[in-house]
């Protein structure tokens, strides 16, 4: 680790020292981020999986393998177990207009190559039907023409229309970053018999699936876009953490409000994107765009750490997408009196990187005469307490140098230490999760304001040296009781403290402790 990060700081600085101003520092530091994150009125997109055009031969029943980086879908539980309808689900041509049911309408002369089913019988009460053809895809369930006697546990019969990603993509590159899944989606038929509270329900939902790469978790979230229950009626229109017979997931409406009236968490409406519908079918093809925003992301994993997952990591930047889609599922139950039906359709499904290009901003140098100290700061609350004068004897240096105000891909989250006044009454800065986490096991006494104050990325560990388009950020220590730190991209202002008695601490001989983008 070269000059070891940790082998200077803080040596012998534990002894009494009078109780500076820059403590009222402390509480500035719980404000607001140095930058909010744009709300994606107009983001940038990065297509990470788009639209492609298959046919009826990219059908999979039940838990066959997929093909992976093309659209399928996959078929599951239209019939009992060992029965025949089951086992060939997805087996016989289809020539009937199914798109009369699903809105989705592949060539007439085609349907042979675009529908597959069990049985090829039309109306007056269709058997169900799925269409896979080009860049869209329709399905029927219908639960009064298979059986269903036997309990399924957390799930129904089912159909998802989707594509398994290899190798799993990385969506959050920066902290504008949002997960968005985007379709034109139908849904022009349901039929239900009853009040559905649990049985006779039908639902509609994007979902995907995300790996944890610390842990190797997957969970899933789901995004509803129509449930045929009114919202309230036994979870619609909530959100909420779960599990089913595989794994983890969350649960959210594309709404900006939940049935409680209470703003949805974890998912955005896209301006462009239609709302989640309830109870009543549409016709005509829609647009449904949910972004799960870098934050909605975040917030999400820390619900997921406590409530089931605890060992999984709450950084965005650690997960991959799997697999994602469409779903559609219905729950008839093993009885009769609550038969279910359900006809959609979608075209152009399409995974993508909404995001905003994230900007460097200035780290400002500040020093106390009187107390012989310096610090530094992008936060815009403690550069106008600073400027102010609220907080007495400080001055600029006319010294800076660059960060991320938020998570850019390349950059490591930088920690802030406040060192109360029997520790030097100032602050430490660190690019290195591994030193954060040492600073704060072997000092309990510091406060450890915020994980990630700005994002700087990390030197070679070995020489220091950065990558051409950042310049090193040196850091210095005092070497008193009174401790402080000096941080410079200044070579020449490195030498003057070397100098004046400061020791180098970081990465190299140089004392490199991160890099600042130019």
């Amino acid at each position: 680790m070269g000059n070891a990060l940790l082998t200077s700081t803080f040596q012998c600085s534990v002894r009494a020292t009078a109780a500076w101003v820059l403590g009222a520092l402390v509480a500035i530091a719980a404000s607001a981020p140095i930058h909010a994150a744009p709300r994606l009125a107009e983001p940038i997109y990065r297509v990470i999986s788009a639209p492609d055009c298959v046919d009826a031969s990219r059908m999979v029943a039940e838990f066959d393998a997929a093909p992976v980086n093309v659209t399928y879908m996959r078929v599951q539980h239209i019939g009992d177990p060992g029965t025949a309808e089951l086992l060939q689900e997805v087996a016989h041509a289809v020539t009937w207009n199914v798109g009369q049911v699903t809105g989705f309408q592949p060539p007439e002369a085609f349907y042979a190559n675009a529908q597959r089913g069990f049985a090829d019988d039309g109306f007056p009460d269709p058997s169900s039907a799925f269409q896979l053809w080009c860049n869209g895809a329709g399905f029927w369930m219908n639960s009064r023409r298979f059986n269903h006697a036997v309990l399924l546990t957390l799930e129904g019969p089912s159909v998802s229309v989707a594509r398994d990603l290899s190798p799993p993509a990385a969506v959050f590159r920066n902290g504008t970053s949002a997960l968005t899944i985007d379709a034109q989606v139908a849904l022009p038929t349901v039929q239900f018999d009853g009040f559905p509270v649990i049985d006779g329900t039908a639902q509609l939902s994007f979902a995907y699936y995300m790996r944890d790469v610390t842990s190797g978790t997957i969970f899933t979230h789901v995004i509803a876009l129509y449930d045929n229950r009114p919202a309230g009626v036994n979870g619609s229109g909530t959100e909420a953490v779960s599990a089913d017979a595989y794994n983890a997931f969350v649960v959210s409406p594309l709404r900006t409000l939940l049935a409680d009236g209470s703003p949805t968490q974890y998912v955005t409406v896209a301006a462009e994107s239609a709302d989640a519908h309830y109870v009543a079918p549409w016709k005509g093809s829609t647009l449904f765009r949910a972004h799960v925003t870098y934050a909605q992301f975040k917030a999400m994993l820390q619900r997921l750490q406590v409530e089931s997952l605890p060992a999984i990591s709450v950084r965005p930047e650690d997960y991959r997408v799997t697999l994602f889609g469409l779903l559609g599922e219905i729950f008839p139950g093993t009885g009769r009196d609550h038969e279910v039906a359900l006809g959609a359709s979608v075209t152009n499904l399409r995974l993508a990187e909404a995001f905003d290009v994230v900007a460097p901003v200035p780290v400002v140098e500040y020093f106390n005469a009187a107390l012989g100290h310096y610090f530094v700061s992008a936060r815009a609350a403690d550069l106008a307490a600073l400027d102010s004068g609220a907080l007495k004897g400080w001055v600029r240096t006319g010294q800076s140098f660059n960060t991320y105000p938020v998570f850019v891909e390349g950059a490591s989250p930088v920690c802030r230490f406040y060192l109360p006044p029997a520790s030097g009454d100032s602050h430490f800065y660190s690019a290195s999760p591994f030193e954060c986490a040492a600073v704060a096991a072997s000092f309990p006494e510091f406060i450890r304001e915020d994980d990630a104050v700005m994002h700087n990325p990390l030197p070679d560990v070995q020489s220091g040296a950065c990558a051409a388009d950042a310049a090193p950020v040196y850091r210095l220590w005092n070497q008193l009781a009174a401790t402080n730190h000096r941080y410079t991209t200044h070579e020449q202002t490195r030498r003057q403290m070397v100098e004046a008695g400061w020791l180098p601490e970081g990465y190299g001989d140089a004392g490199v402790a991160m890099c600042a983008p130019r």
